[in-house]
């Protein structure tokens, strides 16, 4: 986005709306501000209501996801959904990255949100996606704060939705080789370092309770 466009967005950031010569930024030349005011209504990020200018509900979108200071898009954490399917005997459907951060890490078929999905549509989707399964009946079980670091610098900051279900047995599953493998296995024949950050903490939390939790957890990768 242009500084000028920035500015401009900036005058409309604590008020409901501004008239021409209001929302012209200090220090701006007319002829430069005219220019980029146009573009923004082109983009339909303003609109104009008689001499009235206001944000459009794609500018509010937009200065949602801008750093108020700065008016750049903010650094923000992941929010993904993860997939506990397990057994009886004890086998929890796990995922191998083939892809960085965390290649060749296991841990559950997980992946981001979209903006326009509940967390129960985006954990069937991305069960879907990572081992082809459809149609499990999924729990929301609770909610964890992941920092990885490694050598004191973070690697991601993630917010997992955890979603769990039964099988009565290992099913079939087909992943993308691009994406990675899944395996059925028992999690505690795993070094932590083969596993996701975070992943043993919340496999605990699972089997000890039965409400719905949050926890934050950092982890040093080693």
């Amino acid at each position: 986005m242009h500084h000028i466009q920035a500015k401009i967005l900036r005058q409309l950031l604590y008020t409901e709306a501004l008239n021409y010569a209001a929302m012209r930024p200090q220090g701006v030349e007319s002829n430069h501000f005219a220019y980029h005011l146009e573009q923004l209504l082109k983009e339909k990020l303003i609109l104009k209501d008689d001499k009235q200018y206001y944000l459009s509900a794609a500018g509010l979108s937009l200065i949602d996801r801008l750093s108020q200071e700065t008016m750049h898009a903010r650094l923000q954490p992941h929010i993904v959904t993860a997939i506990d399917l397990t057994t009886p005997d004890g086998q929890t459907l796990l995922f191998t990255r083939n892809f960085q951060p965390f290649l060749h890490r296991a841990g559950w078929p997980l992946g981001k949100m979209h903006y326009s999905e509940s967390t129960a549509a985006a954990a069937a989707r991305e069960l879907q996606e990572k081992t082809g399964l459809t149609g499990m009946p999924l729990v929301h079980r609770g909610m964890a704060y992941i920092d990885a670091r490694q050598k004191g610098t973070t690697i991601s900051r993630v917010l997992y939705h955890i979603f769990h279900g039964d099988v009565a047995k290992p099913l079939p599953t087909v992943t993308p080789a691009h994406r990675g493998s899944c395996t059925w296995a028992d999690h505690t024949a795993y070094a932590p370092s083969q596993l996701m950050p975070g992943f043993l903490e919340i496999k605990a939390l699972l089997a000890t309770t039965k409400q719905l939790f949050f926890t934050e957890i950092t982890e040093d990768l080693v």
